[in-house]
């Protein structure tokens, strides 16, 4: 069954057969506590598929970087040799004394530090994933965080488009008893019947968005999407100083990331230095022949890497052209990093700045024009139009001042994705 979260007072103000609602008890909320940002954020990183499977792999690549220090497995071989096949002695093993039964036991010997280098290769592998798995930690904190901004603002918008098609109910009804008695022009009774009834479907619109933004952030919390979401985005936090901002951000997992793949070039540079050096194998044997003296034998074998010009040569340049592709990445990376950390401190200013704006004069003086507009129509003054539009007027302003709060929050949750003061598992301090 979909279960989804709704206020009782909108569920009985708008009709919308076509969508499903739930109601607190349904759903289990009744007695929920309001879900913050930080515990939204929390519960993201807690039994997350993503981040589990990057441990796991982060445990394999570390098994493999022992197994890749190791010896190879010795080979066990053995056969028949000298068996003369034309003749009086063809295809038998006791008149011809060079036919031997052997078994032998041989075993590949690489360079220790070819070794040591492919091990350390495989570790690499995994202090990299350790690197991504800090940055998904915080990738999906922040894009919790941001769900959470999504439901908090569809959620507010619909209480203040709700608040605003209460009052113009309470009108209609009001300005029907005035039109029954010739207080009220028809014009006016069918301006507030048209007024309400926008109202109502704005405040509609902004339940489907908060339902469509539960289910948003129900891929990060599962049902605790569906809690009453707290009142205030808390956020009173001063700015950090952009300095410190950029320098976090070069220190971030994503740049560990890089700086491993970067020592891991280097790795693969010194292998490929390697395979100008030969490496050997060594077998021991056991000849057995009937009726004649056996034989016990030892091999040596040795690489000879004297043809260089089109494998290793061609190694080593592939290497080395891959160690300054990394090098060069972590610098475009680098100013990547830099200019959206510039771009999240310009935003975060700039709605905090606006939302200042709108607390000190805007909104006060939107709530000042619809107290004159409904005095002057009250003292005959002025209309019910005037009314009505200073009404629409407050709403688009309040609806502008809670875009611009969550504008801001979001910029902050994106400085607090490159902020240092986050730990390895992802917890802010």
């Amino acid at each position: 069954m979909i279960r989804f979260y709704a206020r009782v007072c909108v569920a009985v103000a708008i009709s919308a057969p076509a969508v499903l609602y739930a109601s607190p008890s349904e759903v289990g909320i009744e007695s929920a506590s309001a879900l913050t940002m930080q515990e939204a954020a929390h519960l993201a990183a807690v039994d997350q598929p993503l981040l589990t499977g990057r441990e796991a792999k982060i445990r394999a690549e570390d098994q493999l970087a022992v197994a890749a220090a190791q010896l190879p497995d010795p080979q066990l071989s053995g056969g028949i040799k000298e068996l003369p096949v034309d003749t009086s002695e063809a295809f038998n093993t006791r008149r011809d004394n060079f036919t031997e039964f052997t078994i032998g036991l041989s075993q590949d010997f690489p360079r220790a530090e070819k070794r040591r280098l492919q091990s350390a290769r495989k570790q690499l592998d995994a202090d990299a994933d350790r690197a991504a798995l800090d940055n998904e930690r915080r990738m999906v904190r922040r894009d919790a965080s941001l769900a959470w901004l999504d439901v908090f603002e569809t959620q507010h918008g619909l209480e203040l488009t709700q608040r605003l098609a209460d009052e113009a109910t309470l009108q209609v009804q009001s300005l029907e008893k005035d039109y029954s008695n010739g207080k009220a022009s028809q014009a006016d009774w069918f301006a507030a019947k048209t007024d309400a009834g926008l109202a109502a479907d704005k405040a509609h619109d902004w339940l489907h968005h908060e339902l469509r933004m539960r289910e948003g952030l129900a891929r990060w919390i599962g049902d605790d999407a569906h809690r009453p979401i707290a009142e205030s985005l808390a956020t009173s936090r001063p700015l950090t100083p952009l300095p410190g901002l950029i320098a976090d951000a070069d220190h971030h997992p994503v740049i560990g990331n890089l700086d491993k793949q970067i020592e891991a070039s280097a790795t693969e540079v010194s292998l490929a230095r390697q395979s100008y050096k030969p490496d050997y194998s060594v077998e021991v044997y056991y000849a057995y022949r009937r009726d004649f003296s056996d034989f016990i034998g030892v091999q040596f074998k040795v690489g000879l890497p004297y043809f260089t010009k089109n494998r290793q040569d061609r190694g080593l340049d592939a290497a080395l052209e891959q160690s300054r592709a990394s090098k060069d990445r972590k610098q475009d990376l680098l100013r990547e990093l830099h200019a959206q950390v510039n771009q999240n401190y310009v935003d975060q200013r700039h709605y905090q700045e606006r939302v200042a704006d709108f607390d000190a004069s805007i909104i006060p003086d939107a709530v000042h024009r619809v107290e004159a507009a409904r005095s002057g129509y009250q003292s005959g003054r002025g209309t019910f139009g005037a009314v009505l539009l200073a009404r629409r007027s407050l709403l688009d302003v309040q609806l502008q001042r809670l875009a611009l709060a969550v504008e801001a929050a979001r910029a902050q949750v994106r400085l607090d994705y490159w902020s240092a003061s986050q730990s390895s598992s992802g917890e802010s301090p």
